[in-house]
């Protein structure tokens, strides 16, 4: 995906935005220059053919069919089609990006747990983030091609090294079920926790119950994903705004046309569709913005970087084992010693205890409250406002 927060960093800048309209990458200009060449090449065409091809009967015939265009083009509801597809298709997308598991709160959790001293948990822990990392690329795979074109069989997969042989053998036997591997992978991390609870892998045996609400939770997110690929946008709904929009192209380049040339101020406009264009190339862009956004999971430029993304999960995942694993890159220990080098130094106040004044300490002759008489004795007047009974008070 292209990234151009950069470029928007302050406000104050004069046209801030319009450097962004000279980008190539994933601009929409990228996308509709064949569209829009094949508009100007047509609309020059039928000018040129009105000017030089046809005789004077002809010509009126060709002014008929344009007046009628130019009447019916503006009648086409293009700009409702638009903005209901438009509004559907980027919730979908906003949907879809907040779906996306994670695997690094699973990971983090599953080291604070697992009993460090443990030979067998150093094993237990490389296969649960193995089939954590499995499973999210088994979900992302059914929905993105790039990276089903990188990994396209499970013997792919076992020559990378996250799937092992039998366990391959084990999910080709539902090879026509392919979109449920990854949940498939999950319930295996799910019977691995539970076997670590049973043999003492844990802390507290109650460790694994709260290990087990993050896993459901990977579960329900590539559920999510995987129903977004099977059920989605109504392929009629695509075609009804596709064919809206090109219907009003079709019509605009007849309705458009300058047939009266000698009354026309503007000469470069008998042969160049500038200003009558603008409405349609509109409509164009804002059409491919929809259909850009129908599934971001394919190969256009601001699509999902899902290998990108897949990249950085294992990578964090074997960070987050030499981390809490291994101890390496750990500078926790040499930081604790090295504090005082830092803005937080301790102060050398707070390793003194505080004095306590000599006068503070007393003997029960100098506190009344120790005398022989529990209570010293009431005044009067709270006496008779009801606060003590008298008896109590004596």
């Amino acid at each position: 995906m292209v990234n151009y927060y950069d470029d928007m960093a302050s406000v104050k800048q004069m046209c801030q935005t319009c450097s962004l309209l000279f980008r190539w990458q994933g601009s929409i200009y990228k996308i509709l220059w064949r569209q829009v060449l094949m508009y100007f090449v047509t609309y020059i065409a039928l000018g040129l053919m009105y000017k030089l091809a046809l005789n004077e009967e002809d010509q009126r015939t060709f002014e008929k069919i344009a007046l009628c265009c130019a009447k019916y083009a503006d009648s086409i509801p293009v700009v409702l089609f638009l903005g209901f597809f438009t509004g559907t298709v980027m919730q979908r997308w906003w949907a879809v990006y907040a779906a996306i598991p994670g695997t690094g709160k699973i990971i983090t959790l599953a080291t604070f747990y697992m009993q460090k001293n443990n030979p067998q948990t150093s094993k237990w822990l490389r296969t649960l983030t193995r089939y954590l990392i499995l499973a999210w690329m088994l979900t992302m795979r059914t929905t993105c091609r790039p990276l089903r074109n990188k990994y396209p069989s499970l013997e792919s997969m076992q020559r990378a090294g996250f799937l092992l042989k039998h366990e391959a053998e084990i999910l080709a036997l539902d090879e026509e079920k392919n979109h449920k591997w990854s949940l498939r992978v999950v319930n295996w991390a799910l019977i691995l926790v539970r076997q670590a609870r049973d043999e003492g892998y844990f802390d507290n045996p109650s460790d694994a119950t709260r290990l087990l609400d993050p896993i459901v939770a990977f579960k329900k997110s590539c559920s999510i994903v995987l129903k977004y690929q099977i059920t989605a946008i109504p392929l009629s709904f695509v075609q009804a705004v596709t064919l809206t929009v090109q219907i009003f192209g079709l019509v605009s380049l007849m309705g458009k046309q300058f047939v009266d040339f000698p009354t026309k101020l503007l000469v470069i406009d008998c042969y160049l569709p500038i200003l009558p264009a603008m409405q349609y190339l509109a409509y164009l862009s804002w059409l491919k913005l929809g259909e850009v956004a129908v599934n971001p999971f394919g190969e256009d430029d601001d699509d999902f970087d899902i290998i990108g993304l897949f990249e950085n999960h294992v990578e964090l995942a074997g960070d987050l084992l030499k981390l809490f694993e291994l101890d390496q890159n750990n500078p926790v220990k040499e930081s604790l010693e090295q504090m005082n080098f830092t803005l937080f130094k301790l102060d050398e106040k707070m390793d003194q205890k505080p004095e306590i004044p000599s006068e503070a300490l007393s003997t029960s002759e100098e506190i009344p409250f120790m005398e022989s008489n529990p209570l010293p004795q009431m005044s009067l007047p709270l006496l008779e406002c009801g606060f003590f009974y008298r008896g109590t008070a004596e």
